[in-house]
């Protein structure tokens, strides 16, 4: 396996709560990371409020839980505009909830480095371990893997493939990556293999995106669409278990997070024969 990759620089900026902005007195509850060359933001906030109570008995807690999903939608919506949101995020929230001024720092794997930040400014929380079910968490850990097989160097393997070239012009949706096979069945190919990530969990939408696209691409040409996931659902779990019966019916197949790199393997094996 190729050496782990190297560490990138990324910034970070911290999220305080800040209920008398005279005083200027707040404590830190979230904070978010930054790598332009992952195409990486993310952000991990506070689920434990006993601190935050005792300092301010009247803050609002109905307003600091829905914090991270709030903002993990704002992330999602604004994917390719990411150094653009962080100058507006910067700007809008300077009252009861303040951003700070980014700090660099390097980091090979920017979800640990989330988390060890985390840890040294803002402290424990009750739900201990990264929930890893949103697209960005995904492409990430994705992209690591990719990187660690040696297939992002690769010339042969593309990255934000867009889709106008086989749907229509004006079309904006691109594929995370995507290659064509040295062989397909025994012979030189152009057949064509999407890679994307996605959450079943949290991305209806986006399977629908997804099931409608390679319907556009097949009709010009063979092609396959692997969806890379946090995991198959859980026992309950309707909104993905449509998800994927989405893709499946779409003959998309499903990629868990969790054999990331058997599948890295056998890609660098399809483009090295």
């Amino acid at each position: 396996m190729p050496d782990e990759t190297p560490p990138r620089p990324c910034t970070f900026f911290l999220v305080r709560y800040v209920p008398d902005i005279v005083r200027d007195e707040g404590l830190n509850i979230g904070l978010f990371l930054y790598s332009p060359q992952d195409e990486y933001l993310d952000c991990l906030f506070t689920d434990d409020f006993r601190r935050l109570r005792a300092f301010h008995p009247q803050a609002d807690l109905k307003l600091l839980r829905a914090l991270p999903e709030h903002f993990a939608q704002e992330i999602k919506a604004r994917e390719k505009e990411l150094e653009q949101f962080i100058r507006e995020m910067q700007e809008s929230y300077s009252n009861l909830i303040q951003v700070t001024p980014p700090r660099a720092v390097l980091a090979a794997d920017p979800q640990a480095e989330l988390e060890a930040l985390f840890g040294r400014y803002i402290g424990a929380r009750r739900t201990v371990q990264l929930e890893r079910d949103t697209r960005m968490r995904i492409k990430q850990r994705l992209k690591a893997a990719l990187a660690r097989h040696g297939l992002l160097e690769t010339p042969r393997f593309e990255k934000q493939i867009p889709a106008a070239q086989w749907t229509h012009a004006g079309d904006p949706f691109t594929f995370d990556y995507g290659y064509r096979p040295l062989q397909f069945e025994g012979r030189p190919n152009g057949h064509f293999k999407f890679i994307h990530a996605l959450s079943l969990k949290r991305d209806n939408d986006l399977a629908h995106v997804l099931a409608n696209t390679i319907r556009y691409v097949r009709e010009k040409e063979p092609a396959e669409l692997t969806a890379v996931i946090e995991g198959l659902p859980a026992a309950g779990d309707e909104a993905a278990r449509h998800s994927q019966r989405v893709l499946e019916d779409a003959r998309i197949a499903l990629q868990p997070l969790a054999e990331i790199d058997v599948y890295a393997q056998s890609v660098r094996g399809e483009l090295m024969t």
